[in-house]
């Protein structure tokens, strides 16, 4: 029997579709990688709506931390179905612009502009020093950004999903390795290339460095 190639073709998508659906329904258990990213981006909400900022200011500080915050929403934002809405949903608000009031700002440099950076901590203008300090007050851009920084890492290091992470069982989670072909289980399509799990997992990774990263350069 022949069949067309439109009905051929239907039938094929009907399979991925069943393939993929089958991929989201082992991926959200708990412990899983989209378990976790849901899990992560919850908490980044949550602290967003429990951080509210009361004290903004547009010293450079502040600036950074704005940016810094929103590079962490739009990471979370690219693992959710409507990034768009997502994102939006957060009120941001517009990112802050520098305020220009002293010589330095006419031609700033990058190593005193950025939390983190060696001669940033070392230098001794007082005002640097003070812009800091009320950046990380409470209510201020600063603390904000650390706060949903730390909800993201903490979520993401205490689920199963990162212990696993930390061991992984290389031969099944590798297209090419002799298990891995034998493996015809839920687990192992869900960690093939184009699996729900491996995608989920590269948005768990790319949500944890930048919220590790604003902790580091926030210290």
């Amino acid at each position: 029997m022949k069949f067309s190639l439109p009905i051929t073709l239907l039938a094929i998508a009907a399979v991925d579709a069943a393939a993929v659906q089958e991929d989201k329904r082992f991926c959200n258990t708990e412990g899983q990688a989209c378990h976790t990213v849901a899990r992560a981006a919850d908490a980044f909400t949550n602290a967003i709506k429990a951080s509210t900022v009361t004290a903004r200011d547009n010293s450079p500080a502040a600036v950074i931390a704005q940016r810094q915050l929103d590079e962490l929403a739009l990471a979370i934002a690219a693992s959710q179905a409507d990034p768009i809405a997502f994102y939006t949903a957060l009120s941001l608000g517009a990112p802050l612009e520098y305020t220009s009031t002293e010589k330095r700002e006419a031609a700033p440099q990058w190593c005193t502009r950025f939390p983190g950076q060696p001669c940033w901590k070392r230098s001794s203008s007082p005002q640097a020093a003070e812009e800091y300090k009320r950046c990380a007050q409470e209510g201020s851009s600063c603390w904000q950004a650390k706060r949903a920084a730390e909800a993201v890492i903490n979520t993401i290091q205490n689920s199963d999903f990162a212990k696993r992470e930390a061991a992984p069982q290389w031969c099944t989670r590798f297209p090419g390795q002799p298990c891995w072909k034998r493996d015809a289980s839920p687990e192992a399509a869900c960690n093939a290339p184009n699996g729900a799990c491996t995608k989920a997992a590269r948005d768990a990774h790319a949500m944890y460095n930048v919220a590790r990263y604003i902790l580091d350069t926030s210290a």
